[in-house]
């Protein structure tokens, strides 16, 4: 059985059902396919977090439903190994009702006129010609295998990344190595003692309990909470383990509302999200925060900067790699700069020991509002000054040197995502400059070159 639309997305989160909602209402004829169906529509397990400028971006486009937000966040409580540091991060969001906001956005994008294959697994890519076609799907309940044609397909499968993964050879198939995911496990829990302050969000730093990550606490309320960690990816640890010897034993538990786990991208953009008629996005594309794991806004933008290029490239006819182009350029400009900027400050965390934590946090080596900027707005170089003076009174020279380095090559690797090429004749050039940068970098803190899938 064969179906024909202008556009078919595979996977109906929060990229794929706000892509399908943008490009229907744009009046393009969209197929969403969802391997889940029914009332699991929607379910995932995530964090559930999402900052309040996200959200302020998306209602240009698309009014939220009130409903779906659960808990107004005011900021992030970030707590030293010791327990004994906690700093206050402003900065406003919402803890979701995260399979409510997933039903939402499905709905909405069948408003605008996608058309909805629930119980549909997309299993492969469809390639003739050098240039992606359609999709290859079953339906789970019957067995039976079936085609969606269409001019443009997106990629929204999450972090397995079915189709593009599948495109070997292609720019847009670049495989994850372990370094560049974080294993996590989960569980939504109904806790019988009220959490404090539940207006901001938990972030426990703790290289014994969540290694290579953190773990966190998201309050929905004061009782309903999301508690959960992560672990890089690369350490082969089993996070469920972690969670049950060392966090679960910290709540009187009375019941459980989910469970779950899986594997996060936590890593520098991939070299491009498209190909002749495909492009990637949400974790299918890598677009995560490598320092926090979050995704959902990034899978907001990454549906929103792609449906405008899919747009243009029907205005002109031409669906090739060079037209879907544009969607790499604006990601990177926009994102990608920073998501880079993130992971140079990713991989020297993961260097670092509950010591060393310890030590920078209790002393305020950031503060803040430094680490605010950080996050939101990315790296900027006045830091190095600070380190240069801190060094001369503080103890830990090593720390506040590799600090410092990281802080450099941030902002340098950075503004090599900022020159990212217009088009393709340039990226191998663009790409070795990129290795050689990071390489530099692995090296002055102690880790080998980056890796190899």
């Amino acid at each position: 059985m064969t179906e024909q639309y202008d556009v078919v997305v595979a996977g109906a989160g929060t990229a794929g059902a706000y892509a399908s909602y943008l490009l229907a209402k744009a009046g393009l004829k969209v197929a969403l396919l969802e391997s889940k169906s029914g009332d699991q529509i929607g379910v995932k397990t995530c964090g559930d977090g999402l900052g309040l400028h996200h959200v302020e971006r998306m209602s240009k486009y698309l009014t939220p439903n009130p409903k779906v937000f659960q808990n107004k966040i005011e900021g992030v409580e970030l707590i030293s190994p010791d327990q004994k540091t906690t700093l206050i991060v402003r900065g406003e969001g919402y803890v979701l009702d995260r399979f409510a906001w997933g039903k939402w956005l499905v709905e909405e994008a069948v408003r605008a006129g996608a058309v909805l294959y629930e119980g549909h697994t997309a299993t492969a890519p469809i390639v003739e010609n050098g240039s992606v076609v359609g999709v290859k799907a079953v339906e789970r309940i019957s067995g039976v295998a079936k085609e969606f044609r269409a001019r443009v397909v997106i990629d929204s499968t999450g972090s397995a990344a079915v189709l593009r993964s599948k495109l070997i050879g292609w720019l847009v198939s670049e495989p994850l190595h372990p370094e560049d995911v974080s294993h996590a496990y989960r569980e939504i829990i109904y806790s019988e003692e009220p959490l404090e302050n539940p207006q901001y969000i938990k972030i426990y730093l703790d290289m014994v309990v969540a290694p290579g990550g953190y773990w966190w606490i998201f309050p929905r309320n004061a009782t309903m909470l999301n508690v959960g960690l992560g672990i890089w990816g690369i350490l082969k640890q089993n996070p469920r383990i972690n969670y049950e010897k060392f966090i679960l034993p910290k709540f009187k538990v009375r019941g459980k509302y989910h469970i779950g786990g899986g594997f996060i991208p936590t890593r520098r953009p991939l070299k491009s999200l498209v190909g002749n008629g495909i492009v990637a996005l949400g974790d299918a594309a890598a677009a995560v925060n490598p320092i926090h794991g979050g995704g959902i806004g990034q899978a907001l933008l990454t549906a929103e900067l792609s449906s405008k290029v899919i747009t243009k490239a029907f205005e002109k006819g031409d669906f090739s790699e060079k037209t879907l182009w544009e969607y790499n350029v604006l990601y990177m400009r926009e994102w990608g700069y920073r998501q880079a900027q993130l992971d140079v400050l990713r991989l020297m965390l993961q260097t670092l020991d509950n010591d060393d934590l310890n030590f920078g946090l209790s002393r305020k080596i950031l503060t803040e509002d430094e680490i605010y900027h950080l996050a939101a707005k990315g790296t900027n170089l006045s830091l190095l000054d600070k380190f240069k003076v801190m060094m001369q009174f503080l103890g830990r020279p090593a720390l506040l040197r590799k600090l410092s380095t990281s802080i450099q090559y941030a902002k340098e690797i950075g503004d090599l995502y900022l020159a990212y090429p217009e088009d393709r004749a340039g990226l191998e050039r663009w790409h070795a400059e990129v290795v050689k940068k990071y390489n530099e970098f692995r090296e002055k803190i102690g880790l080998g070159p980056l890796p190899t899938a």
